[in-house]
């Protein structure tokens, strides 16, 4: 339970908070349409799936206190998200960038995986949260292991589709609602940062498995 709830709020932070791929498709509704521009959706399952398994080969040859100073870098990390939530939970208008300001070729799924693996924060995701996480579950079972992966892509996929069709209805969420919401997944952040960075300097000192 514990895996799937980290991979359920990561993968509603992944879906609300603005970012490169956010804009990208909000291009891409003004250009095709909210229902066509459903697909773009499922971009991160065919550009995270290729940098996840390199990392998950790398990480798993590692020695255990790595992973678990991995683990306590993510937890820094996840204070930075936790932040950026907040910081966007004040903003009264809408953040994203504009879509006028991407490049008009950018037009098509596949140019949508290609930008999303050339977004650093993929590969910094990955490697000090997504795969340390996995690892960790592993450790207990290859469900634990699994349950992250289901929790957040389960979450963010749908929380994307959804956020699509309102902006194709309304042009934008309310300013109001998305407030709470990055508010909420703030607080979240920042419990599970304390969490992962007191487990991996417990882990480092006690010379435990993570």
């Amino acid at each position: 339970m514990y895996y799937l709830s980290q991979g359920i709020i990561f993968g509603l932070y992944a879906a609300i908070m603005p970012g490169p791929m956010q804009a990208f498709i909000i291009s891409q509704i003004f250009k095709i349409g909210w229902r066509r521009a459903l697909k773009l959706a499922f971009i991160p399952l065919f550009s995270d799936g290729p940098i996840m398994l390199t990392l998950l080969l790398i990480l798993s040859q590692l020695p255990t206190w790595f992973i678990s100073a991995l683990r306590i870098a993510g937890g820094f990390y996840i204070l930075y998200l936790a932040w950026d939530a907040y910081h966007t939970a004040k903003i009264n208008d809408n953040p994203i960038t504009s879509p006028g300001q991407l490049n008009g070729n950018q037009n098509s799924f596949f140019n949508g995986v290609a930008m999303n693996l050339l977004n650093p924060n993929v590969y910094i995701f990955w490697s000090t949260i997504g795969v340390p996480n996995i690892l960790a579950g592993w450790q207990q079972s290859a469900l634990h292991g699994l349950a992250f992966l289901i929790g957040m892509y389960g979450t963010m996929i749908p929380s994307v589709m959804v956020w699509i069709a309102a902006f194709g209805r309304v042009s934008l969420l309310k300013a109001e609602t998305r407030k709470v919401i990055a508010t909420l997944i703030a607080v979240l952040l920042l419990l599970i940062a304390i969490n992962m960075v007191m487990s991996g300097v417990s882990n480092l000192t006690n010379g435990t498995r993570i």
